[in-house]
C-alpha cells in the first residue's frame, strides 16, 4: 500500500484510533490502489463502526469543512487540506418489494458491510489503525478476481441484484471500464431479475449510464446491457439492433460526456429525442447541450453543397462557438461529410472574432444615429445589423454607422 495514502488519512486515523473506533479504506480506493491509479485520481472512501453523529464529532476538530447531506445513509463528508473524504458507518442496504429507496441498517462488522457491496472487486478494505501494518480485508477474493478479470458478486448474484437492481447497470460500467468478463451466474441473475429495474429511480439510472459513457471503451458495457435486456430502461427509443454501431462510435470518440451523450442520442429521431431527454430527466443545460450539437449535425447532414462563409457563421451562431470543436468531432465519429465546414471555419476563425457575432453598435447608438425613439424600430435595426454581420462579416462601429445611414437614407 502507498505510504502517501497512509499519510493522507493519518489525521482521521489518529482521531478514530484514540476514540477506540475502527477505520478502513474501502471499495474503489482499494481496487484502484492495486491497479496503480495515481493518488490524485483516488476517491478517499472510508468505513467505520462509528455512527454518523460520532463521525461528525471526531472529524469536526481536524477538518476544514464537514458536510452531512448523506447522514441518513450513514455518510459524513469532510475536507482536510484540500482532500475530500467520505466516511460511512458499516452498513447494509436493500430494497423492499416495489420500493425505490434503499433501506439502510448500520452495523459494526466490516465483513458484513463488505458482503452487501456490489462486486467482489469493490468488497475489499484496508485497515488503517494506528500502530499496526495496513491489513487487507478481502473475504470474497476480490483481489484474485481483479487479477483474473472476472466480475462477481460477494453473495449470490440474485440476492445482490434483488437488494439493489441498479447493480445490473453498474456491472455494465465495470465491464466497460476494466475490460472484465461477467461470471455466468451473474449474467443469468441479471437477465432473470431485469424487470426489477422498474423500481430504480430515473435519476440513478441516468447517472449510472453517464458513468458508463465515461469509460475509455463503453461498447462492452453497452453489449452487456443489451444481452440482459437492460437497454429498455435507459433509452428505449433507440433500437437494440443499432447498439453494435453505437458501441463502435462511442469507442472511437474521445472521453467527453457532452460528445458521448450526443453520439448516443444521434440515434433518436427528433421527436424521440425530446421524449428521451425528458424521460431521463437531464437538466435544462444538459439537454440544451445535446440538442444544440444534434441540431448542428442536422445542418451539416442537410448540406448538398460545400459550406460558404455566411452559412458557417450562421451555424456558429446557432450552436455556439464553444460547441464547434465537439460538433466537428461528432460529425467525424458519425462519418458525416463536413462539406468543407472545417476549412471555412478555420479560415474565418483566424480572420474574425466568431465568439461574438453581435453588431458593434448597441441600441442607444442606433437611436442616436437614426433619430429613433426606444421601441420596436430599434430592435429591427439591430436585427438588420446582425443579419449583415452574419452574411458579410464584421464591421467596426464607424462602418456600421455608415451602413445604417445608407440603409435608412439618413
Amino acid at each position: 500500500m502507498s505510504q502517501r495514502v497512509l499519510e493522507e488519512v493519518a489525521p482521521i486515523n489518529v482521531a478514530f484510533s484514540e476514540a477506540g473506533k475502527s477505520l478502513y479504506l474501502v471499495g474503489g480506493i482499494v481496487r484502484d490502489l492495486h491497479l496503480g491509479v495515481p493518488i490524485d485520481e483516488l476517491d478517499f472512501d472510508l468505513t467505520t463502526d462509528a455512527l454518523p453523529l460520532e463521525i461528525k464529532k471526531l472529524v469536526s476538530p481536524i477538518a476544514d469543512a464537514v458536510w452531512a447531506q448523506g447522514e441518513r445513509f450513514g455518510t459524513i463528508g469532510c475536507r482536510i487540506r484540500d482532500r475530500p473524504y467520505e466516511i460511512t458507518t458499516h452498513r447494509a442496504e436493500s430494497y423492499g418489494d416495489g420500493s425505490r429507496k434503499p433501506e439502510v441498517v448500520f452495523g459494526d462488522d466490516i465483513e458484513l458491510d463488505l458482503s452487501r457491496r456490489d462486486f467482489t472487486i469493490n468488497a475489499m478494505a484496508i485497515r488503517v489503525a494506528q500502530d499496526i501494518d495496513a491489513e487487507l480485508i478481502d473475504p470474497f477474493s476480490g483481489l484474485e478476481h481483479l487479477k483474473q478479470g472476472i466480475l462477481r458478486t460477494p453473495v449470490e448474484p440474485e440476492v445482490s441484484f434483488q437488494d439493489d437492481p441498479l447493480r445490473i447497470l453498474r456491472a455494465a460500467r465495470f465491464v466497460a471500464r476494466y475490460g472484465l468478463s461477467v461470471d455466468d451466474s451473474l449474467f443469468a441473475a441479471a437477465k432473470k431479475l431485469i424487470d426489477r429495474m422498474r423500481i430504480v429511480s430515473v435519476e440513478r439510472v441516468r447517472d449510472e449510464f453517464d458513468k458508463l459513457l465515461m469509460a475509455d471503451a463503453p461498447s462492452g458495457g453497452i453489449d452487456f446491457l443489451r444481452s440482459v435486456g437492460a437497454w429498455m430502461y435507459i433509452a428505449d427509443t433507440i433500437a437494440v439492433d443499432e447498439l453494435d454501431q453505437l458501441g463502435a462510435e462511442l469507442d472511437r470518440s474521445e472521453v467527453d460526456i457532452d460528445l458521448r451523450r450526443a453520439v448516443v442520442f444521434s440515434h433518436c429521431s427528433p421527436l424521440a429525442l425530446r421524449v428521451q431527454l425528458e424521460s431521463l430527466r437531464y437538466s435544462n443545460s444538459e439537454a440544451r447541450s445535446i440538442r444544440l450539437l444534434l441540431a448542428g449535425l442536422d445542418v451539416i447532414k442537410a448540406r448538398e453543397r460545400d459550406f460558404d462563409e455566411p452559412t458557417v457563421r450562421r451555424l456558429v451562431d446557432r450552436v455556439g462557438y464553444q460547441s464547434i470543436p465537439l460538433l466537428m468531432k461528432l460529425a467525424e465519429i458519425l462519418e458525416v461529410p463536413d462539406r468543407g465546414f472545417v476549412d471555412v471555419f478555420t479560415k474565418l476563425d483566424a480572420s474574425e472574432d466568431l465568439t461574438d457575432l453581435s453588431p458593434a453598435l448597441d441600441g442607444e447608438s442606433v437611436m442616436t444615429i437614426l433619430d429613433f425613439q426606444a421601441g420596436p424600430e430599434v430592435g429591427a435595426a439591430l436585427s438588420v445589423l446582425r443579419e449583415r454581420r452574419l452574411e458579410e462579416g464584421p464591421l467596426d462601429s464607424d462602418g456600421e454607422t455608415e451602413y445604417l445611414r445608407k440603409r435608412y437614407r439618413r
